[in-house]
């Protein structure tokens, strides 16, 4: 009886721990993308540019549906996929407008453009079970998911792209060169988590792309 009630400490005392950091990490959130909209919108009224505005909504769109997402207990415990997440999630609201000007803004604003419908799509399917640490909050195979295994990150990548195409600047390619390649290693980790907790296995023979089809 013992043995049997201490087997199962370390698995409350781990769900108690993440519940804990993912309120923090709400709050922050909500700070961060706040400074976020504010430096957007002072720049779109002073400059009267609406470049940017299909980034900003997508930003808006994610911190969102990141808040009203569907709380799971099979969340990551690993520092190290906490880290990635972070990272890959929160470093685009570093971004900053610097506009290219020519027809570089307006090729990057229709690239932007692209990149928000596909996001509003693949929200739709997924509904509340949107997070930004790996976790299992149910398998999703309908809409953009039939095609690609990761959709809503193919789709930031490409209102992300079309931001920085249209506001080029070294810094802002260093921003998005560093949420790219820890975007590749969130994709991992949530792999992980879903093989090990539900038939994604199965799903992955199904549709072979996380990203993009014939590449990766």
């Amino acid at each position: 009886m013992a043995a049997s009630v201490s087997a199962k400490v370390p698995s409350r005392v781990q769900s108690n721990w993440s519940r804990r950091l993912s309120y923090v990490q709400d709050a922050a959130l909500v700070c961060v993308s706040a400074l976020f909209f504010y430096v957007h919108a002072r720049h779109v009224i002073e400059s009267h540019s609406v470049t940017n505005v299909f980034f900003a909504v997508e930003q808006g769109l994610l911190v969102g549906m990141f808040l009203m997402r569907r709380r799971s207990e099979n969340t990551s415990t690993r520092p190290a996929d906490w880290v990635v997440a972070t990272i890959g999630g929160w470093l685009p609201l570093a971004l900053r407008p610097h506009e290219t000007g020519g027809s570089a803004e307006l090729i990057g604003a229709g690239i932007s453009m692209i990149g928000l419908t596909c996001v509003i799509v693949s929200f739709a399917t997924l509904g509340k079970s949107f997070g930004v640490v790996a976790a299992n909050r149910g398998l999703k195979v309908g809409g953009p998911y039939q095609f690609i295994r990761h959709p809503i990150y193919f789709s930031h990548a490409t209102t992300m792209t079309g931001f920085v195409v249209a506001n080029f600047w070294s810094y802002n390619v260093a921003i998005l060169a560093i949420v790219t390649t820890f975007q590749v290693l969130r994709i991992a980790a949530e792999e992980r988590v879903l093989v090990a907790t539900s038939d994604y296995a199965s799903y992955k023979e199904r549709v072979r792309w996380r990203l993009v089809p014939g590449l990766y």
